[in-house]
């Protein structure tokens, strides 16, 4: 049997041939979604992360996502999240889990190296539930962010992982960025 192994590497650590890995499984995870089926998502410009998670079977790229950090205002608040972003397993990997693992791997990585209260992702509502497996909470339905010197507001599901021992601060959520 293959085994599953996790690598998290920051963006200059990968090579080209790594890259186009990644490019041809966003490719795959993401078909088929359009403008027509989330017009809110028309025309954003997505944030890259500061590190990528990267789980293979063997050699083969299998499920990956990426990995911001960034200061954010909750409520009144600041907070430094580590953000959680792009999700993709290959399709003939999916409902294995892998992806859980690579999550599991992930909150072990935020909590070690990234070092930020909790980590913070956006979603469908349709994996909502997956997310939630996971520990992830639902914090609120919609959030701000910036694009273009535009503020602009987002309705989805946004969900929080909490890394050390203080609650999420209540209040609008602001990216104060481009979302991940």
């Amino acid at each position: 049997m293959t085994s599953f192994h996790v690598r998290f590497v920051t963006k200059n650590e990968i090579d080209p041939d790594l890259q186009k890995e990644i490019d041809a499984l966003d490719k795959l995870a993401f078909a088929g979604e359009s403008a027509e089926d989330e017009p809110e998502l028309a025309g954003i410009s997505w944030a890259s992360g500061d590190w990528m998670g990267l789980g293979f079977l063997g050699k083969e790229l299998a499920t990956q996502l990426s990995i911001p950090k960034r200061h954010i205002s909750a409520g009144e608040k600041k907070v430094w999240v580590a953000g959680l972003g792009g999700m993709a397993t290959h399709p003939k990997y999916q409902h294995q889990g892998l992806g859980s693992e690579l999550l599991r791997a992930t909150r072990d990585f935020m909590q070690a190296e990234i070092k930020t209260p909790f980590g913070l992702l956006i979603c469908a509502d349709k994996t909502r539930p997956f997310y939630e497996r996971s520990g992830w909470k639902l914090v609120a339905d919609e959030l701000y962010f910036v694009q273009d010197d535009h503020k602009r507001v987002l309705h989805t599901s946004v969900m929080a992982l909490q890394l050390e021992d203080q609650a999420w601060p209540s209040g609008k959520i602001d990216l104060c960025g481009s979302p991940w």
